[in-house]
């Protein structure tokens, strides 16, 4: 029996240790001492225990021997590492912070998504129909992690559809890759797992209402059903993104307005407006409904006069920024900075361009009961060239210098006034099908969206839009990639055996 004590003793006062740090270091990272914890650690001291009752000579021997004051130092490095690890761990589950550091903050959720998140009323289930090898998983999961830790309202599971086929039957869910937005009995659907695809369904789960954006027609404006260069496809596209219903309205053949019509959009007529619709124009403003006119150049007047009861002009000219514009052409002027308004409070720093526009002028006096204000404007090296139709571009004595107004928007100067709201932008190219198909991560979108929100009066829309996801590819020569390949396979070895072999010089 002694004999069995002597050669294990040592054995268990090891096996005791372990037992010991194990239950530590799972204390310190589940922040509580759970069943397996208690049993672990208790089984430990109970080891090392009974090692010192039955060799109380050995272990006084050992714990002041030469070894254990040498490697005193050592042992309570090792201590210390593994708790200052645990501490980490812990701090770490409980205080989430994420630093992003790509050019373009490809894993911060936009200024939307945020505003979005932050005004949740209700809780939102959300329900990811995804297999463990299904396309898209890992960047839909880091995603919606992003999600739920911004808002306390909102939940989420991921969803095996195939070993759980009764519940993707429930939820009608018949492809992998289906994420189930649920706001009570209100079910919303995206196949997309991209920023954009899940803000926007959120939006649409949490609007009990559906408002309508409606654009004239009659006049040979731009198309939004349309994916001509000039046309508005990509635009309708957003709005619908954004909850709205776009539709098509002509009031020359109804003069009665759609019920759900929260902004009607006069998108770059080229022909004049009748002065029957002209005046059906200012009844809707002056009844409380809110008009968004983008206006081309072209056209002298194509409104006959119904924009100076609000205190607005649009001069025949094209506006021309040698100082700022668009990659070098002088009639798309470049905008960066804007008037403080609920529309650009948060686009400061973000670039927007108009392609061939006409200035926008607030005339003197203003009128009664209207408040005007320019948001957008060029720079002062700009000027208003009303020569356009002979092709000559040169600023002359006659001709409005900058800064030149490009946007102006009009309100009641009075709070329930009854009034509705009125925005007008010289150009309608900037969020053309073109424009909008060629150049991407520009304000365009964000301008123009803003400027639908506050007038549909859903002022919390108003922020930044996450942008298209950008595609980053590293072009390598032939050379270049020979170069990596062998110096990976055969420099990092030879490197390694040349350090081995100076080592083995040097000591003999």
């Amino acid at each position: 029996m002694r004999k069995w004590v002597d050669l294990y003793s040592k054995y268990l006062a090891l096996l005791g240790l372990a037992c010991i740090v194990v239950a530590l270091g799972g204390w310190l990272v589940a922040g509580k001492a759970q069943l397996w914890v208690e049993i672990l650690g208790s089984v430990g001291v109970l080891l090392v225990a009974a090692t010192v009752l039955l060799q109380p000579a050995q272990a006084r021997a050992v714990l002041t021997g030469r070894q254990v004051r040498y490697g005193g130092n050592a042992v309570v490095m090792s201590i210390a590492f593994v708790l200052i690890l645990g501490l980490l761990n812990y701090l770490g589950a409980r205080h989430h912070q994420r630093w992003d550091v790509t050019a373009e903050k490809s894993f911060s959720l936009s200024e939307q998504t945020l505003q979005i998140l932050k005004n949740l009323k209700e809780p939102v289930k959300v329900k990811l129909f995804f297999t463990p090898q299904a396309y898209g998983r890992t960047e839909a999961e880091d995603l919606i992690k992003e999600y739920a830790i911004r808002s306390d309202k909102l939940s989420y599971e991921f969803i095996d559809p195939v070993t759980q086929r009764r519940l993707a039957l429930d939820y009608q869910v018949s492809r992998d890759g289906t994420i189930v937005f649920e706001r009570g009995s209100r079910r919303e659907v995206t196949f997309g797992y991209q920023e954009q695809d899940l803000t926007s369904t959120l939006l649409k789960v949490t609007r009990d209402t559906v408002k309508g954006v409606y654009f004239l027609t009659g006049h040979q404006e731009r198309d939004p059903d349309s994916q001509e260069q000039e046309a508005y496809g990509l635009i309708k596209q957003v709005l619908e993104r954004e909850n709205y219903k776009v539709g098509k309205f002509n009031y020359a053949i109804t003069d009665t307005v759609p019920s759900d019509m929260a902004v009607l959009v006069v998108a770059g007529p080229r022909k004049p407006l009748s002065p029957e619709e002209i005046s059906r124009l200012k009844q809707y403003v002056n009844g409380g409904g809110s008009l968004f006119i983008l206006a081309e150049p072209g056209l002298a007047d194509p409104f006959g006069g119904m924009l100076a009861a609000y205190g607005i002009e649009l001069p025949d000219n094209i506006i021309i920024d040698p100082a700022k514009s668009f990659f070098g052409d002088i009639a798309s002027p470049l905008v960066d900075s804007y008037e403080f308004h609920q529309i650009t409070k948060d686009l400061g720093g973000l670039t927007t361009f108009f392609p061939t526009a006409r200035s926008v002028v607030l005339s003197e006096p203003g009128p009664e009961g209207w408040m005007r204000q320019l948001l957008v404007t060029t720079s002062k090296d700009s000027w208003a060239e009303t020569s356009y139709r002979e092709r000559e571009v040169r600023p002359d004595a006659n001709e409005a210098k900058g800064p030149l107004g490009l946007m102006a928007v009009v309100e009641p100067s009075e709070v329930g006034a009854g009034k509705g709201r009125l925005i007008v932008i010289g150009d309608a190219d900037f969020v053309s099908n073109e424009v909008l198909g060629s150049v991407v991560n520009v304000g365009n979108v964000d301008l123009f969206m803003n400027a639908v929100n506050w007038l549909a009066t859903e002022e919390e829309l108003i922020t930044i839009r996450p942008k298209e996801p950008s595609q980053r590819e590293v072009i390598l020569t032939p050379l270049q990639a020979r170069a990596i390949i062998y110096s990976n396979i055969l420099f990092v070895p030879l490197l390694v055996l040349a350090a081995g072999i100076w080592v083995w010089w040097r000591r003999r």
